[in-house]
């Protein structure tokens, strides 16, 4: 019977600056700690101890289950070296870079290549994109497309990282992140294990899609979820035994 079961499928990371690999690899989603989260763990386990407390009407981000699904999802990529990033408050385009191993570690696409097009660019960032050159390739399973994305409800605001697709079509593709930053004036260092970007596979396939008004039914669906969500439970055991 082994053989009608599915493979299932393998995404692959390789790097070509020799030791990156073994010196900041690719890591699940999941092992990334965020700040915040502990911070709002914390105020949680605070409210638990109030005597009066009602775990059933309480709401609160730390039992959110869609925040914390998505960031436990994919693979994060790191920066492998210190690298600073210099800008001026009268230049809005150009910067400069120094980077602790290797000096080509960083690129850019200037504004002919993108901010040109936009309507109105933020003041806020700077108009050329930079380019961190990571040193990683992927090779995407057939029948998926790989997203790459900035890291969900993370607290950097130095820079946005620009999402886009890798495919199997593309071949190995080079995994350079591309940031918009907005740090507009001074030096600022971007240290060796800084979280970057999220990569998560995304079947290929494309589904029907049906838009219509809702129907009673719809309507008392949506009253029950809302019931239950409002819960922000931990546990979905429950919900999920009602809706099936």
């Amino acid at each position: 019977m082994n053989w009608f079961q599915r493979k299932k499928p393998t995404i692959e990371f390789i790097n070509e600056i020799p030791g990156v690999a073994q010196l900041m690899p690719m890591i699940p989603a999941k092992d990334v700690r965020h700040p915040w989260v502990d911070r709002a763990v914390r105020d949680f386990a605070k409210l638990r101890e109030d005597p009066n407390w009602n775990h059933k009407k309480t709401l609160h981000t730390a039992r959110c289950p869609g925040i914390f699904t998505l960031q436990r999802h994919g693979w994060i990529m790191r920066t492998w070296q210190d690298i600073v990033i210099t800008t001026k408050k009268d230049d809005p385009t150009n910067f400069s870079w120094l980077c602790a191993h290797s000096q080509d570690g960083v690129g850019f696409h200037p504004p002919h290549q993108l901010s040109n097009f936009w309507g109105e660019w933020p003041d806020d960032t700077l108009r050329s994109v930079i380019k961190i050159q990571s040193g990683w390739r992927c090779v995407v399973p057939k029948g998926y497309y790989l997203l790459e994305m900035p890291i969900p409800l993370s607290e950097e605001n130095r820079f946005t990282t620009i999402p886009g697709y890798f495919s199997k079509e593309a071949g190995p593709a080079h995994m350079n992140v591309q940031l918009l930053w907005h740090v507009m004036d001074g030096e600022t260092l971007i240290k060796a294990g800084t979280p970057i970007a999220q990569y998560v596979l995304v079947p290929k396939e494309q589904h029907d899609m049906i838009c219509r008004d809702a129907t009673p039914d719809d309507k008392e669906l949506a009253a029950l979820e809302l019931y239950d969500s409002s819960k922000f439970v931990k546990s979905f055991g429950e919900i999920k035994k009602m809706f099936s």
